[in-house]
């Protein structure tokens, strides 16, 4: 619930929270400052009977406000915070809070950006240091382990490097040609009656290797 606080002197007001069944306190009292601040819903009704006076002369008046989901909607939705308010709503509501616990609270809550800036700029102004940012935890992460990282990329480089080994290895055969020079007339002449060349036309060594060689290239 946000509250504004506009006494005619500037004073540290104490407002006592008187406890009820069903509300949850963690503090006895409240001090509001000159200016908006920032008090739970349970404490806002465990002080309301206790600043009737107040609210009667405006001193202490409330700033919840209905709000539409929209530009152009019309109010609907009820706005008691400052992470609920509209942006422009709500940097002009950060301007006009000097209470350090409330500026470090919507620190610690406010996401959108333009009013984020302006919670910073405020407490920079009032020299109020910002908290450490509160890194949360991931029980869910499992890293791997050196072994299991190591096995599944030799898997994948295993795989390409056959590959590659492969093509570099996949040469064609190219059976080796006899020499038939190194032979005589009569092995020539075996030789083409075995591979049914017929030689009765040749008169020269030349003439039967010839032939055998151009049989061997078909």
């Amino acid at each position: 619930m946000l509250i504004k606080y506009t006494p005619k002197v500037d004073h540290l007001k104490v407002v006592i929270l008187t406890p009820k069944d069903g509300l949850e306190l963690t503090r006895p009292q409240i001090n509001l400052l000159p200016g908006v601040n920032e008090v739970t819903n349970d404490e806002w009704k465990a002080m309301r009977g206790n600043i009737q006076f107040e609210l009667e002369t405006g001193e202490i008046m409330i700033l919840a406000q209905k709000v539409g989901e929209g530009r152009g909607k019309p109010g609907g939705r009820k706005a008691r915070n400052l992470v609920d308010m509209p942006v422009n709503i709500a940097v002009k509501y950060v301007s006009e809070c000097d209470n350090p616990e409330t500026l470090v609270k919507w620190y610690k809550e406010v996401t959108k950006e333009e009013v984020r800036l302006a919670i910073t700029n405020k407490m920079k102004k009032l020299g109020i240091e910002a908290p450490e940012e509160e890194i949360p935890d991931a029980p869910n992460a499992s890293p791997m382990s050196l072994s299991e990282y190591e096995e599944e990329e030799c898997i994948d480089y295993d795989e390409d490097d056959d590959d590659e080994e492969n093509t570099e290895n996949e040469e064609e055969y190219i059976p080796e040609q006899e020499d038939f020079s190194s032979k005589t007339v009569k092995e020539l002449q075996k030789i083409c009656e075995e591979r049914n060349i017929d030689y009765s036309k040749f008169s020269k060594k030349a003439d039967y290797i010839n032939a055998l060689t151009n049989a061997e290239e078909e």
